[in-house]
């Protein structure tokens, strides 16, 4: 019998890693995620080098963070990365977003059934999901380099790409498959929740100026734990719960030192531990821990 196919009783039994799906990893996955984490490193390096005491901002609008700042991290008007560990600090969403097309493409290439797992069974959304994840690094560093409002808008269209990729794989883990109305016909839930994503996140990355985040991005956490709940006592099924745990532990922890930060109550203004760029580290384990949650799921068949 097929290793894929075994009760999941035996499947159960298997290590961590092979249960997560990461055992034995090519090298090439570490080239994606390493490699393309490393070249954005070093544009970075390059562009603040040449830039960094030259004002490339001063004729763009600023945004409010620019006129007055929430963070407790010194600001460099004259300089393209006007704070410098509140940019720096987003390559933790980038590093995980190129892991992820990584792992996408491992997927893809060994065709693993549903039994495994919906996060095997359907790449494409891990695809998206690591898509999103450099675009959060590149527009939160986009914003924190600039403090400008077109940066702030990038920031938050990548908050909310991220967001809807983790709902769509939550009501993917709960609504695999499909029925067209007035038939027998059963198809995939992926390429809807596919197309769902795509349009949701250059919707609300064109239209953010139109809406509260605060107010949709309670929907969408709503909408994620709601599911990720409701999958996790689907019965037939098995996620592990540690991983869930330690996302809301990490977001949590990350949510207060956040408010310190804001409090002037974390470091001071020069210090390399800011609290909003370890905010970033933090949100990103929230990310990572939620798709390893997602990403442990075993079926019976």
């Amino acid at each position: 019998m097929p290793k894929a196919l075994e009760p999941i009783e035996k499947r159960l039994q298997l290590g961590m890693a092979e249960r997560l799906k990461l055992d034995k990893l090519p090298r090439w996955v570490h080239g994606i995620g390493l490699g393309g984490t490393g070249l954005v490193l070093l544009l970075f390096i390059i562009v603040f080098a040449a830039f960094k005491d030259v004002p490339v901002w001063a004729d763009w609008v600023p945004a409010d963070e620019f006129i007055n700042p929430d963070y407790a991290e010194q600001i460099y008007p004259d300089s393209i990365f006007r704070t410098r560990m509140n940019t720096w600090s987003n390559l933790v969403y980038i590093c995980f977003g190129f892991y992820a097309i990584g792992l996408a493409i491992y997927d893809w290439n060994r065709r693993l059934p549903l039994e495994r797992g919906y996060l095997t069974f359907a790449p494409v959304l891990t695809f998206l999901f690591g898509l999103s994840g450099i675009y959060l690094g590149l527009g939160s560093g986009f914003f924190h380099a600039s403090l400008t409002r077109y940066g702030q808008q990038c920031d938050v269209g990548g908050m909310y790409a991220t967001m809807i990729c983790m709902v769509a794989i939550a009501v993917g883990s709960w609504l695999p498959k499909m029925r067209v109305p007035r038939t027998c016909r059963i198809f995939p839930s992926w390429p809807v929740l596919a197309i769902i994503t795509i349009f949701g996140s250059v919707y609300f990355s064109y239209y953010k100026w139109e809406y509260s985040f605060s107010q949709i991005s309670t929907y969408l956490s709503g909408t994620l734990f709601l599911f990720a709940g409701v999958s996790l006592i689907q019965p037939r099924k098995y996620l592990q719960l540690r991983w869930f745990v330690a996302g809301v532990l990490a977001i949590t922890l990350g949510s207060k030192i956040r408010d310190l930060d804001i409090a002037d109550q974390f470091t001071g203004p020069d210090s390399i531990f800011q609290g909003h760029a370890v905010w970033h580290l933090v949100s990103c384990l929230l990310y990572m821990f939620l798709f390893l949650y997602f990403r442990s799921e075993e079926r019976d068949s």
